[in-house]
């Protein structure tokens, strides 16, 4: 691949969402139903742009790269959606009307299906091709039917399209509903099977990787750590702003695509293991304090309501308590981020700590020694270990 294709992909694919974008802006304000105006296109766009960037970076930096092909390709069919769905509201709501704006408004709810698929070899992919292995060929046709399924469900479903609420589906199905729903169980059932084979990749992946390829794995899984964690927080805020959920949810997703950029292009430059325990400690904080201070409000306005009268008590009180339970929750996601992923600097701490506890009642100099070379070789396990003591002069 010439350095001029990622960049034409590139250039085409913001074309298409600029005059997307463009399309839905012109149409007269009030003429759109609810879901059809650009305040609710705009939340969304960090997911394409992203994708599009380090797809054509990618790309551009090692030709052949198949995950920067895969984001590439991820941006360009989010741009597809977004010219797409530009076209059929603008013929349907502005003064020039257009042909076949209910078959662009069908190709846009569907086309999100293909974004996941691309998403799903991603994981088995990563970072540059699929290890031959017999999970991985099999979460990869898991995710080729999964994908397909919900693709046909959404295609064929009668009545109104999804996620396009002001149109009907020009080829749906009457009738098709028992299909639909057998579709969409086996979606489900095709997805949870090739995140598990995924996991499976990625494991045996960095079981038999090199240093390099190690690093590039923690910065991804640095990715999915920061999108997973977003995706939590989004959720309760959705209960208050749903725009401000969409924008939570589109930079979370758009987390995986920079560390993709950083892990292939470079991962030699930092020291990802504290990025990655920082991550694994203060995304776990977050999302408990988070579900910690929801659950309270929920909790305490059922016992405070006979005594405020719906006041803001229950809220101030969830408050505090979130607080409070910051900095002990932090401490604790601490040890059992170190006890789990990081044991031998975790037993490394203990040893010394213990050490630290003896030394403090230890009067024998041979005992101190001997206490001192052990811990020497809990902690740093030399070849060898001896300690020399300089005699009086």
């Amino acid at each position: 691949m010439t350095s001029r294709v990622p960049l034409g992909v590139w250039l085409l694919t913001m074309a298409m969402i600029a005059v997307g974008l463009t399309l839905i802006a012109v149409v007269p304000g009030g003429r759109t139903p609810e879901g059809a105006n650009l305040g609710d296109a705009l939340p969304v766009l960090p997911q394409p742009l992203t994708a599009a960037a380090v797809g054509a970076l990618i790309c551009w930096q090692r030709p052949g790269n198949r995950v920067g092909m895969l984001l590439s390709l991820i941006g360009l069919i989010t741009a597809t959606q977004y010219l797409a769905a530009g076209y059929s509201i603008f013929g349907s709501f502005s003064d020039h009307r257009l042909p076949f704006t209910d078959i662009a408004a069908w190709f846009f709810s569907w086309g999100g299906a293909a974004v996941g698929f691309c998403a799903d070899l991603i994981l088995f992919t990563f970072p540059e091709r699929p290890l031959d292995l017999r999970s991985t060929r099999l979460g990869i046709a898991c995710a080729v039917g999964g994908s397909l399924a919900f693709l046909i469900a959404l295609a064929i479903v009668p009545g109104r399209l999804f996620n396009i609420a002001w149109v009907q589906n020009p080829f749906g199905w009457t009738g098709a509903e028992p299909a639909i729903l057998v579709l969409l169980g086996s979606t489900a059932a095709l997805f949870i099977a090739a995140v598990f084979f995924a996991a499976r990749s990625l494991m045996v992946r960095y079981q038999t990787a090199d240093r390099r390829e190690r690093l590039q794995l923690k910065w991804f899984f640095v990715g999915l750590i920061f999108t997973l964690v977003g995706m939590i927080v989004s959720v309760p805020l959705g209960l208050v702003n749903f725009a401000i959920a969409k924008v939570g949810v589109a930079l979370a997703v758009s987390a995986i695509p920079i560390a993709i950029a950083i892990a292939i292009l470079r991962e030699h430059l930092y020291d990802i293991d504290i990025v990655i325990n920082r991550a694994l400690v203060y995304g776990a904080t977050t999302a408990g304090i988070a579900v910690a201070f929801f659950a309270g409000i929920v909790v305490l306005q059922a016992v405070l309501r006979p005594f405020t009268n719906g006041s803001e008590i229950a809220v101030a009180a969830s408050t505090l308590t979130s607080v409070a339970l910051a900095q002990p929750l932090r401490a604790r996601m601490q040890e059992a981020v170190d006890r789990r992923f990081y044991r031998s600097r975790y037993d490394a701490v203990r040893t010394l700590d213990a050490f630290s506890v003896r030394l403090r009642d230890e009067v024998d100099l041979d005992a101190v020694r001997a206490e001192l070379v052990d811990a020497v070789r809990d902690t740093v396990q030399p070849v060898h270990a001896s300690l020399w003591l300089r005699g009086q002069p």
